[in-house]
């Protein structure tokens, strides 16, 4: 498990009122039997399972803090930059909001379409205060095509991995907080450049049959 703490916490920039707003996210949390519990909710599953068929991997999980009183934005991206399984179509993401999302602390944006693109480059925002592994796609800005997810607690977003999304700034008083993961079928295949240079995380079937490269 990683627990990640805000850049503008860690640098000093802002004091905290308590330990809880210094937490960006939490990642990582295949070895918590109560996180991960989300990862593997046989209603979450069979949404998945639909998409991209029974056999399933978990690949990546995500406790979303967003704390108050801190830049915390997530600049446009995508995610299967983060992750070595080939092809897309058979990686997919969920996102399910804990409390109520909405602009003013945050919420989820992305461009309608843009699964429908090839991987884009990524670079670091030029931005006074960036997260650790934040990126965004090279050169889009704050794109007018972009739609904002304003969601209720239990909401479910599930969405491809080319997907070009981000989140703003939380200027509300509270956290934003939100549980992900990220499910790829047992049938992609590791690329092995790209898993060489890419974070070591935790793969484990949730469903289904085992991938061959795991026997």
């Amino acid at each position: 498990m990683l627990v990640m703490k805000d850049i503008m916490v860690a640098k000093g920039a802002v004091q905290t009122a308590n330990p809880a707003e210094a937490i960006a996210k939490v990642q990582d949390f295949e070895a918590d039997p109560v996180l991960y519990g989300y990862a593997r909710d046989p209603r979450l599953l069979d949404c998945v399972a639909g998409l991209i068929g029974e056999d399933l991997l978990s690949i990546h999980t995500m406790l979303i803090n967003k704390p108050p009183n801190v830049d915390g934005r997530h600049p446009l991206h995508q995610d299967i930059i983060y992750f070595p399984f080939r092809p897309a179509e058979r990686i997919v993401g969920t996102w399910t909001a804990l409390e109520p999302v909405h602009k003013e602390n945050g919420c989820l944006v992305a461009i309608p379409g843009s699964h429908h693109g090839e991987i884009m480059a990524h670079e670091h925002p030029d931005w006074d205060y960036v997260n650790l592994g934040y990126v965004g796609v090279s050169g889009i800005g704050a794109d007018d095509r972009r739609v904002h997810f304003e969601l209720q607690p239990g909401d479910t977003i599930l969405f491809h991995p080319h997907l070009i999304h981000g989140s703003g700034r939380n200027r509300s008083e509270g956290f934003r907080r939100a549980i992900s993961a990220h499910f790829a079928s047992a049938h992609c295949e590791m690329t092995p450049q790209l898993a060489s240079f890419l974070p070591s995380r935790y793969y484990t079937p949730v469903r289904g049959e085992r991938p061959s490269w795991m026997e």
